[in-house]
């Protein structure tokens, strides 16, 4: 898909920023701030506990502090750049305790630059779906994720067919919205 028609995550930082980063302990706080939600959640999917992915998420961002010098762009978001350095540690780990978690053969495509871009487009998703009103929400979940028929879904919910089907259209709406205006506010590649 070409990047500017791209469904836009969470926006990358400034290329200004990760620069300084290399040799301004405030510029890399600020980096840290602004991946640490999803260099978190990355770790914490590919873990068995939270206190794992927590440790995981600080050797994460303590190799970049490391490396950050031999970051470079080239069509690579920092973004990315972080998730590989965060799949490569947990690679690592699960290679020296001996144990693969359950996720384990998911972490050798990690390298993939196409499976960390589907991985981010997930979270986005995720994220938005989970800053939706709490009946959008559930709606979405048994439509999409639990793949149920909408007669399904309204009896589980309590509803009619059709105060299911505009409440759907309704968070689908909210969804695309967000979309178009973070296309709108991403800079673009020219």
């Amino acid at each position: 898909m070409p990047r500017d028609e791209q469904m836009q995550m969470r926006p990358e930082a400034p290329p200004e920023l990760v620069a300084r980063a290399g040799h301004d302990p405030a510029a890399f706080g600020d980096l840290y701030d602004h991946y640490l939600p999803r260099v978190y959640a990355f770790c914490r999917k590919y873990s068995e506990t939270r206190e794992e992915a927590e440790d995981l998420t600080a050797l994460t961002f303590e190799r970049a502090l490391t490396a950050i010098h031999r970051y470079q762009e080239r069509d690579i978001p920092f973004s990315r750049w972080l998730l590989r350095v965060a799949a490569n540690a947990l690679i690592d780990q699960s290679r020296r305790t001996g144990r693969l978690t359950s996720f384990g053969s998911d972490l050798e495509l990690m390298s993939d630059e196409s499976h960390l871009e589907q991985w981010e487009q997930a979270y986005w998703l995720r994220t938005h779906v989970e800053a939706l009103p709490r009946d959008q929400q559930e709606v979405v979940r048994l439509r999409f994720y639990e793949d149920q028929r909408f007669r399904d879904v309204a009896a589980r919910m309590g509803r009619s067919e059709g105060a299911v089907k505009q409440l759907l259209r309704r968070a689908l709406r909210v969804l695309q919205l967000r979309i178009q205006e973070e296309t709108e506010e991403a800079p673009s590649d020219d």
